[in-house]
Parts: C-alpha cells; sequence; structure tokens
C-alpha cells in the first residue's frame, strides 16, 4: 500500500495536471437503433487511426473479428482449432508439410471467389508488410515452398515450428484482386481500408471519417447469419469516457482509472481474461540502416538505468501487475531465477562509472495517454531525475513508426499483448521488420528462437527458454517490468449465450457470436 501511495503521489507531483484530462470521444448516436451492437476502437496509443479500418495483420479488435475470417478458428485457449476457411489443415509426421484444403464455394463481400491465389498472396504480403504482428513473421519465415493445385494449398517448412495451426487460426486472409498492387508499407493504409472487401459476418455501410463506420450483414457469407443485424464502431480517444455515455456495448482494457471507473458503471459486466500482456522497455541503439544511438551502445549503461527504476512500485499503478524478470513469468517452471534490483544510488554510480554523458538529455517515448500511463511515465521520470539525469518524455502519436523508424530516443515504453511466450522472443530475431531497427538485426538470438518454436516437448522448449532468458538478461536489448491482466466489459444490453469464454481481446477465437443479441 506503501508503494502505491508512494508511486500515486509522485505522480500527481509531476504537474500531470497539465496533460489534461479531459478526452473527446467521436461516437455515432445508436442508442435509439434496434438490434445494433455499439463497438469503439481506441485512437490513443497509435495503433488505430480515425480514417479507416485498422488491420487485423497487427492486431485482431471485435470489429476486425466480424469482418476478417482465418483459415482456422480457435477456442478461448488459443491453442485448439477448427475449421474457417479451410475444411481442413492436415500436417505432415515430420512437421514440415501442411495440406491446407479450403472449402468450396467461398465467396468474398464483392461475389468474387475466395481461393488458394489469396491465401498464398496473404502469406507472402504480411512477411513484406511494415505493420504486422511478429508472430506471422515468426511463423511464415519458416516456408519453403508455397503451391497449390485446386483448392489444395502445399505450405513446407524448413523446420517444425510447433504453433503454426495456432497462427492459422488467427491470420487473416486478405482479397489479393483488391489489394497486389499495394506495396509493405502501404498495405495497412491504402484506400480499401475505408471499404474493405470482407468474409466474414459483415461488410462496411458507412464511413465517416474522423467519427464511426457501420457493419451491415455480408450478403456471400455461408455460414449462420448472426442475430444481431448492425454494428457501429465508433473512435474514441477515451474507452472509460465511451462507456460512460452509452457508447460501447463491449470494451476491454487494463490500465487502472479504467479498471477504477468501470467499477462504479453498474450497467457493465466485468469479466477477467488470462492474458500475457507485457509492459516493458525497449532500448533504441543501432538500426539494420546503420543509425546508431551512441548513448545507449554499452550494456553497462543500459544496466545502470535499470538499477535506478523500482519496478515493484510501477505494478502498483495497475491493478492487477505481477513484476518479471525475463520473458519468462517468474512462475513458470522454465524460470531462471534471475531478478533486476533496484538501488538508486548503486544505479547513480554505475551511471557515473559506465563513462555515459550525464549532461546530455535523456529521451523516453510512449505512446498511451491514458492517466496510469502518464503516472507511470513521470514515476520514472522521477526516478532517473534523482540519479542526475535530464529527462524528456515524449507522447508518440503514432508509437510503431517513432519507436522503430523514427527513432529520436534512448528508452521506449511499450506494450505487447502476446500470443505466447514465442511471441515475446520473436522480437529479438533478426529478421524482425521491427525491433531489427533498434537491435540492429543481432543473430544471436535466432537458434534458439528457432529451437523455441519447433519444440514439442516440455524438455526441449525450457532448453530453449533458459538459453533465451540467459541471452536476454546478459544483452538488456528490452526489459520487462511486470505483466498485466485484462478485462472485457459488456454492457447490459448485450445478451450472451451459454458457456461463452473470451481470449485475449488482441486475437480472436469463437465466441458464438451468432448467438449474441442486443435489447
Amino acid at each position: 500500500m506503501k508503494k502505491k501511495i508512494l508511486a500515486t503521489t509522485l505522480a500527481l507531483s509531476m504537474a500531470i495536471a497539465t496533460m489534461g484530462s479531459a478526452m473527446s470521444v467521436y461516437a455515432a448516436d445508436a442508442s435509439s437503433d434496434s438490434n445494433t451492437l455499439k463497438l469503439v476502437l481506441s485512437t490513443n496509443d497509435g495503433s488505430t487511426t480515425d480514417d479507416r479500418v485498422p488491420t487485423p495483420w497487427m492486431n485482431h479488435n471485435l470489429a476486425t473479428s466480424l469482418m476478417f475470417r482465418s483459415l482456422l478458428i480457435a477456442d478461448s485457449s488459443l491453442q485448439e482449432t477448427g475449421p474457417d476457411l479451410a475444411e481442413s489443415v492436415d500436417m505432415s509426421e515430420d512437421g514440415l508439410t501442411y495440406t491446407i484444403t479450403l472449402k468450396d464455394g467461398l465467396k468474398w463481400s464483392d461475389g468474387e471467389a475466395i481461393t488458394a491465389d489469396d491465401v498464398i498472396w496473404s502469406i507472402n504480403m504480411v512477411q513484406e508488410a511494415t505493420r504486422k504482428n511478429s508472430i506471422y513473421s515468426a511463423a511464415f519465415g519458416n516456408i519453403t515452398e508455397l503451391t497449390s493445385d485446386g483448392n489444395v494449398i502445399t505450405m513446407v517448412l524448413s523446420t517444425p515450428y510447433a504453433q503454426m495451426k495456432d497462427i492459422l487460426a488467427q491470420f487473416s486472409i486478405l482479397p489479393k484482386h483488391c489489394l497486389e498492387n499495394e506495396d509493405g508499407e502501404s498495405v495497412d493504409s491504402c484506400s480499401y481500408w475505408t471499404n474493405p472487401v470482407t468474409s466474414g459476418y459483415y461488410m462496411v455501410g458507412e464511413f465517416n471519417v474522423g467519427n464511426y463506420f457501420t457493419l451491415v450483414p455480408n450478403p456471400n457469407y455461408e455460414g449462420t447469419a448472426p442475430k444481431i443485424q448492425n454494428v457501429t464502431v465508433s473512435f474514441v480517444s477515451d474507452f472509460l469516457t465511451a462507456a460512460q455515455s452509452g457508447s460501447a456495448d463491449f470494451l476491454y482494457g487494463n490500465a487502472s482509472d479504467l479498471v477504477d471507473g468501470m467499477a462504479s458503471l453498474d450497467n457493465y459486466t466485468s469479466i477477467p481474461v488470462d492474458v500475457l500482456f507485457y509492459k516493458y522497455f525497449i532500448f533504441n541503439m543501432k538500426g539494420i540502416d546503420g543509425k546508431e544511438n551512441e548513448a545507449m551502445q554499452s550494456v553497462d549503461v543500459r544496466k545502470a538505468l535499470i538499477e535506478c527504476i523500482d519496478r515493484a512500485t510501477l505494478a502498483t499503478l495497475y491493478p492487477n501487475a505481477t513484476v518479471l524478470n525475463s520473458g519468462v513469468p517468474n512462475s513458470d517452471e522454465a524460470y531462471n531465477g534471475f531478478e533486476y534490483t533496484f538501488d538508486a544510488e548503486q544505479g547513480k554510480a554505475d551511471l557515473e562509472a559506465s563513462g555515459y554523458d550525464m549532461s546530455r538529455t535523456l529521451k523516453i517515448c510512449y505512446y498511451n495517454n491514458d492517466q496510469t500511463s502518464i503516472d507511470l511515465i513521470n514515476t520514472i521520470v522521477y526516478y532517473l531525475e534523482q540519479a542526475g539525469l535530464t529527462v524528456e518524455a515524449t507522447l508518440s502519436n503514432d508509437g510503431t513508426t517513432d519507436l522503430f523508424t523514427t527513432r529520436d530516443y534512448d528508452i521506449g515504453f511499450k506494450g505487447l499483448s502476446s500470443f505466447s511466450l514465442n511471441e515475446w522472443y520473436a522480437e529479438y530475431m533478426s529478421n524482425s521488420a521491427t525491433f531489427a531497427n533498434i537491435f540492429g538485426g543481432d543473430t544471436q538470438f535466432d537458434e534458439a528462437v528457432s529451437a523455441l518454436s519447433a519444440a514439442t516437448t516440455q524438455e526441449d522448449r525450457d532448453a530453449a527458454l533458459n538459453t533465451l532468458q540467459t541471452l536476454e538478461q546478459e544483452n538488456l536489448y528490452k526489459v520487462p517490468l511486470f505483466t498485466v491482466g485484462n478485462y472485457v466489459y459488456l454492457s447490459d444490453n448485450v445478451e450472451l449465450p451459454e458457456g461463452v469464454e473470451f481470449c485475449n481481446p488482441l486475437y480472436t477465437c469463437d465466441i458464438d457470436y451468432v448467438d449474441w443479441n442486443v435489447k
């Protein structure tokens, strides 16, 4: 309790009020519409802009999950799969060859056939795309052959990938005929996303740029139509304000201000969801383009900076946070027992001894503008200032661009709602489309990451994780602070069928949506 009071006091004492508490909400007035589900998309973290539908190749949300389908669909554990666009996905005994058979008669919302060419183009294109989830790079980077014969696709890997079917249940197939002329830099931001051709329950009806878009039934969806006929998706800057104004029937999050605020609304049900949601630091060191940040090159500097910050106190800012010391949670049997220590005086001494230029301004970049994140950043600034540093913290409006392309910072504060431990470690891969820009394309993690991906036994998994923990703790390319639990919130307007279980809200799973009702 003392630590939480300290963190809150520190944060409040650092002129949080200057950040402003008022946040605008742009929401369609669907309160008078019957049979309409009201969804919201947040524009406060740089992953979503209010002029287009967000690409499902980055993160899923309920809206994109209702529009775009994958080859398979997962259950709430995200580890058991069943048919979706594919009627079957069969793996050879050696784990190297996958035979994917598409269902017959599938159509896009514009009436064009969904074909093997769409699948092959999508898998190839996501590897070129700039904005994407790293799980796709890690999985599809092992493909050596991808061919089709009619509606049967053959995918051959160079090495087994234990989670391949799970990944295929997350990867949305997009229409080649609409996007084949786009390149990796523009595939997520081209005009297609204002009126996308879809494969799921719905397609876009009206798009009001800067405010909302509506979803209407897809006439070419071949399965059972959902009971809900209309969906309104509003772009908002703050989930809590959207809930308070009655603009959201479904939302999720883990920030303390959201959790506390939602607890006071008696017309919402809170559903805890067990997810692997990391909050962590990344260091801007050097890119594969040759651009280096000289100040962060020394591992001694990076270690000293971490010594100066009390991660346990930072964790108290969140309602359900667990401090950790690697990508492997402390409760996992593979955890190696290493702990980062907080020692402000020793950290200051080590920083001075490292040769770091104490006269320069240390820059922090972050992209979440919820009050909890602002409090956390201000507390970090306080700790580093106590070590004798001048610190400048900047809120980014486009986290991906500023962290991995512009790169005008020393420490980045980031979140990762991880599919699995593999996703955390895939960020170290030398071929990562984003992290290679700050880690320099270092290859020393590649072999162990590949071993983890191919592991089919507990012994092999633990051995790979032990190697990876040693590498990350020796190099300090990124440093985990803690994991945070997540919550799904449903308004009383929504009636769920019996037995629905939610998965990580940034992924997609079978939630029996066709039997949802709204009052």
